[in-house]
């Protein structure tokens, strides 16, 4: 059997075409849904209590993203104090519509972070970020790696030139890393060992990661996952926690846990300082004393 040379020049561009058609298809399919899943979200929670609302919502990024653009945007988190809420004037979203789980995000404008103390006091963050961005990755629908990075970071108080949170889950144990460059300090838990920070880094791991399994999947309430994780022997190992200020590098290391609020509590201590966390406080003794 003979056929037409034609069908050789032709194939390859058909091929194309009905792959390109199909893309599309499969693009107007998962905006469709993803567009309808977020306005039943809105208003609502989106996992167990975490409550999600904005005010008007962009879908983009044909024909391999989806781009999900948001605007003000309020994330509440309940927790044993409280909720604690994040609001940002302008919330972008990315993902890929073939490959892994992953999604990169962005934020701008004006952000507002409030949390409630063990003594129903209510405390505000307002800043500007010069850039906000992050990347959350999902294995087997559980949340596995988180990512994120603020520059210039701009508070009434409290300011940074760079600080970034990461996270890691390995099964047993989730490992902890948070820096802080170039920052002012003027309370908190900070207060002990600021107001200027040349560099601050913190590296720790939570045992019994297992405890917290649900509550990365987003089955399970934070504040009851938390509370479950405490009670079952949870802890921080702090396994090195490096500050320099006044050209002064020190660090220290050691364990701690959760107090009924949630707070930090325990103390960490090196050659020369201590840190001892009690509620929302530090205290400090070194030879560090602020100046």
């Amino acid at each position: 059997m003979k056929y037409s040379s034609r069908i050789f020049l032709y194939a390859p561009f058909v091929a194309l075409l009905i792959l390109a058609a199909l893309a599309m298809i499969h693009w107007w399919i998962d905006a469709s849904a993803w567009s309808g899943r977020l306005d039943r979200a809105n208003g609502h929670d989106i996992m167990p209590g975490v409550k999600l609302s904005f005010a008007e919502k962009k879908i983009a990024g044909f024909p391999f993203r989806l781009d999900t653009v948001l605007k003000n945007v309020r994330v509440d988190v309940s927790e044993a104090t409280g909720p604690i809420s994040w609001t940002s004037e302008n919330f972008a979203m990315h993902v890929l519509t073939y490959g892994r789980t992953q999604a990169i995000l962005e934020s701008a404008g004006r952000q507002i972070l409030s949390w409630y103390d063990a003594n129903g006091t209510e405390h505000r963050f307002v800043f500007l970020p010069g850039t906000f961005r992050a990347s959350a990755l999902f294995q087997h629908g559980q949340l596995a790696r988180f990512d994120s990075e603020i520059r210039d970071l701009d508070g009434e108080d409290f300011r940074a030139g760079d600080a970034q949170l990461h996270f890691r889950s390995n099964g047993s144990s989730i490992d902890l890393y948070f820096k802080l460059n170039n920052a002012h300090i003027p309370g908190s838990y900070a207060a002990a060992h600021g107001p200027d920070v040349e560099s601050l880094t913190a590296d720790a791991s939570l045992n019994r990661g297992a405890i917290l399994a649900k509550l990365l999947r987003g089955e399970d309430v934070p504040a009851r996952a938390l509370e479950e994780w405490r009670q079952n022997g949870g802890q921080l190992a702090v396994n090195d926690l490096a500050l320099k200020r006044n050209d002064r590098p020190a660090s220290v290391a050691g364990t701690l846990s959760l107090d009924t609020a949630h707070d930090l509590s325990g103390t960490v201590a090196g050659p020369d300082f201590s840190l001892r966390f009690e509620g929302n406080r530090i205290g400090l003794t070194s030879g560090l004393s602020r100046s």
